[in-house]
């Protein structure tokens, strides 16, 4: 049997509103991007998957200027170490800790790449989990579409 590792946070749903802390310590909250797509990534620093969404979703900042947000949110790894991975990769968006990995938790993460995308209104539209960035890429398109639609 296989497990079920989609996390709990159900299409359709508000997701919670924490997101994490900066890495000078600020927490971020979901309500300070609305009316923008929001990608949230669930990561840690030595996954492989992780490595290679991480560095392929940079293409989306350039692609989706002012229309996408991508919050990298590491789990439970000590700020030194997430700092050092970011510089690495020159990680040119918001990186976020969850140090006790509380936030993971309350959107149910079980493992990871997890990738969340949350629409203009603030509401679970996409969830995948690996790294799946042609698929990200046709979900971003949707919802930047059916916001010139309105």
């Amino acid at each position: 049997m296989i497990p079920n590792v989609a996390p709990s946070v159900h299409l359709g749903d508000f997701p919670p509103y924490l997101l994490g802390q900066t890495l000078d310590g600020r927490e971020i909250r979901l309500s300070e991007f609305k009316g923008k797509v929001v990608m949230l990534i669930f990561w840690k620093t030595w996954c492989d998957a992780c490595k290679i969404e991480l560095q392929q979703v940079k293409a989306f900042m350039r692609a989706y200027q002012n229309k996408l947000i991508i919050v990298a949110i590491n789990i439970g790894e000590p700020n030194d170490t997430v700092k050092t991975f970011k510089r690495r990769y020159l990680l040119d968006f918001p990186v976020l800790v969850d140090p006790e990995s509380k936030i993971s938790a309350a959107y149910g993460i079980r493992v990871w790449p997890t990738t969340i995308l949350i629409n203009q209104q603030g509401r679970v539209h996409f969830t995948t989990v690996g790294s799946e960035i042609e698929l990200l890429r046709q979900e971003i398109e949707i919802l930047l579409e059916e916001r010139q639609g309105l």
